[in-house]
C-alpha cells in the first residue's frame, strides 16, 4: 500500500527525514512530535547540536524524504504536478531555513536559491536514507502510534553508528564525499 501525500504518515516521514539526517551528520535530536494543537496536523522534529556546516543538510532532511519515498515507488505519485506542489510547500520553512536569509513578499526565494535546494536535497541528503531507510519505517510507525518519542528513542531505533564515512560527511566540505552515495544508490538502479 502507498503513502498518501500530506497524511500523518507522510508527514512523520518529513520529520523523521530531518531527524535522521541530524542523527548521521553528528547532532542531535530532543523529540520528534506531532502538534496536537495544530489544526493541520503539523509535525516536528527537534534537532539540536547542529553545526553550521550541518545546516543546509539538515533543512533538507524533510524535503529529502518526501523525495525518496515518491522516487521509490512508497507514495502515490499520480498526479505529479499537484503532488510536486504539494510537497514543496510542505518545505516552505526548510528553504527558508536553506537560503540562510529572511525573506518576505517582496523578497521572495529566487529561483536559483530553490533549485539549490533540491539539487543539495535530492543528490547529497536523500542518499543518506539508503543506510536508515528500515529503521526510519521502524521510527514512523513509532510514531503514529506515540505521537510523540524522545531523541533517545529515536536514537535506539535507527541503531545509528556514527561511522568514518559519516564524519568525514560531517566536515565543512562534506558534499564530495556524498556523490559517491547517490552514484552507489544509481548504480543499483533503486531508490529504497
Amino acid at each position: 500500500m502507498k503513502i498518501t501525500v500530506n497524511s500523518d504518515e507522510f508527514k512523520a516521514w518529513h520529520e523523521v527525514g530531518h531527524a535522521t539526517v541530524c542523527l548521521h551528520l553528528g547532532g542531535d535530536v530532543e523529540s520528534i512530535e506531532f502538534l496536537e494543537s495544530d489544526a493541520r496536523g503539523f509535525a516536528v522534529a527537534h534537532c539540536c547540536d547542529v553545526m553550521p556546516n550541518m545546516e543546509r543538510s539538515v533543512a533538507c532532511g524533510g524535503f529529502a524524504a518526501e523525495f525518496y519515498l515518491l522516487n521509490g515507488g512508497y507514495a502515490d505519485w499520480s498526479d505529479k504536478q499537484a503532488i510536486s506542489a504539494i510537497v514543496f510547500s510542505n518545505a516552505w520553512s526548510d528553504r527558508v531555513d536553506f537560503a540562510g536569509r529572511v525573506v518576505t513578499q517582496k523578497n521572495d526565494l529566487t529561483k536559483e536559491e530553490d533549485e539549490e535546494f533540491m539539487r543539495h536535497a535530492t543528490k547529497f541528503v536523500a542518499p543518506i536514507f539508503d543506510l536508515y531507510f528500515s529503521r526510519m519505517q521502524d521510527v514512523v510507525s513509532e510514531l503514529l502510534v506515540a505521537r510523540k518519542i524522545n531523541g533517545a528513542r529515536v536514537k535506539e531505533l535507527l541503531q545509528l553508528q556514527i561511522s568514518v564515512e559519516a564524519e568525514r560527511q560531517n566536515s565543512p566540505m562534506f558534499e564530495g564525499d556524498l556523490p559517491r552515495l547517490a552514484e552507489s544508490r544509481l548504480s543499483h538502479g533503486r531508490s529504497d
